[in-house]
């Protein structure tokens, strides 16, 4: 048996010093059809990652907003509403993932306000330290609050990018309920989702939580407890199927001082049957052409051996003369084919291996973060595929070959 690999490696060897062009034209198809899979399968992987976190930041779906339910506390005398220590628990809890951040924002209602002699009802909100990043938020101008403005309940604000027509600048004082207020910051605009309006972060009047409080409600319940998930690194689904897996999460963690559900959630839609579709066609369509590709360089694999046998009809009939079998020279043909056929493989598992390389470099330098990563499944499965055709497509030449009459060959020019 080792022998018979040594033989065919030889056999090999000598065709591609022999004839390059013809090796090279051989292994073209498997070459190809090897590198197409390693590097579909890393890029669709990585990309995959990116495409999820991207899209969730976009429109959210890796936000979970957690609010009262007033239907429910309107009709069951049991029914409790948000805390303050919800929030806590939330955000202690050993049963979310390490990157979880929560933050609660209070009030949420429009009131009145001026600046410069006119008159404005934008959307108020008490918010924490974490709203900002919880909801992709940037300052443009200005800074955020800081921590003495949150503990002393200073009379600052951030305003929203479209809050107030002539819109102040940093350092300018604006009235809320005739409250004067000075702006520390003013948002980038953002992207509105949903029906806009007073719900648009840029029309909105950011408070520091405590200054909401001690101003507008003593009360100090949050009308929202935000959740931002953040899935661990082996979590390979959609970032919307691992948001609704935590609202259970959630449950467990609310439930346990309450003995009726008085909260609803709100954020990501559970339906990702569409996203999941469109993944799999693209993954699907993308194999379908790799395997495609394998297939087309077997056949010319196998015309190549056709031409082969032809070539060397003389050295059959010899081998054949000094006492081989037929199942000798049929194990020969069909190990060279399979031995031609690996090298392409190796080829092109080599020339994935560079183009992930340079690619990630490049994609990292001039787009966005993108690891090097190579999917282990794909090498396994281009070697053993790449076999699989070898051996499929060697058969006939090498039957045919070994079909030879030995006299026949040996009179063969």
């Amino acid at each position: 048996m080792i022998g018979s690999i040594i033989a065919s490696l030889r056999a090999t060897l000598d065709l591609f010093r022999t004839q390059k062009v013809r090796f090279l034209l051989t292994v073209s198809g498997i070459v190809v059809g090897v590198w197409s899979l390693v590097v579909m399968a890393s890029l669709l992987e990585v990309g995959q990652g990116i495409l999820r976190s991207t899209s969730a930041e976009a429109t959210g779906d890796d936000v979970i907003t957690v609010s009262n339910d007033w239907e429910v506390m309107q009709n069951n005398p049991d029914a409790e509403r948000l805390r303050h220590g919800d929030q806590e628990a939330i955000a202690d809890s050993t049963l979310l993932s390490s990157g979880t951040s929560v933050t609660a924002t209070y009030g949420m209602r429009d009131r009145n306000a001026r600046f410069k002699e006119k008159d404005y009802d934008p959307f108020t909100i008490g918010v924490g330290p974490e709203t900002l990043g919880v909801y992709t938020l940037s300052v443009e101008k200005g800074r955020e609050f800081t921590q003495s403005e949150l503990d002393e309940a200073r009379k600052v604000v951030i305003l929203g990018s479209k809050a107030f027509e002539g819109l102040p600048v940093v350092g300018d004082q604006v009235r809320v309920e005739g409250q004067p207020y000075t702006v520390v910051g003013i948002l980038a605009a953002k992207a509105d989702m949903g029906p806009g309006g007073p719900w648009s972060w840029n029309q909105r009047v950011l408070f520091p939580q405590r200054t909401y409080q001690l101003n507008f409600d003593p009360s100090r319940r949050p009308s929202n407890i935000v959740v931002k998930v953040a899935p661990p690194s082996e979590f390979k689904g959609l970032i919307k199927d691992y948001a609704l897996a935590t609202r259970s999460v959630l449950d467990a963690i609310l439930f346990r001082n309450r003995s009726v559900k008085s909260w609803e959630f709100a954020g990501v839609e559970n339906d990702s049957s569409t996203e999941s579709l469109i993944m799999k066609t693209i993954k699907a369509l993308l194999y379908l052409t790799t395997f495609f590709s394998m297939i087309v360089g077997g056949i010319n694999i196998m015309n190549i051996m056709l031409v082969t046998v032809v070539e060397r009809t003389r050295e059959i009939g010899l081998r054949r003369a000094v006492g081989a079998t037929r199942a000798d020279i049929l194990q020969q043909f069909i190990s060279e084919t399979v031995m031609i056929t690996l090298c392409g493989a190796f080829v092109g598992l080599a020339l994935a291996l560079l183009t992930l390389g340079g690619g990630s470099w490049a994609l990292t330098k001039w787009v966005t973060v993108w690891p090097f990563q190579v999917e282990a499944w794909s090498l396994i499965l281009s070697v053993v595929f790449s076999s699989v055709i070898g051996l499929t497509f060697g058969i006939y030449p090498a039957w045919r070959a070994s079909q030879l009459d030995p006299v026949e060959a040996l009179r063969s020019d």
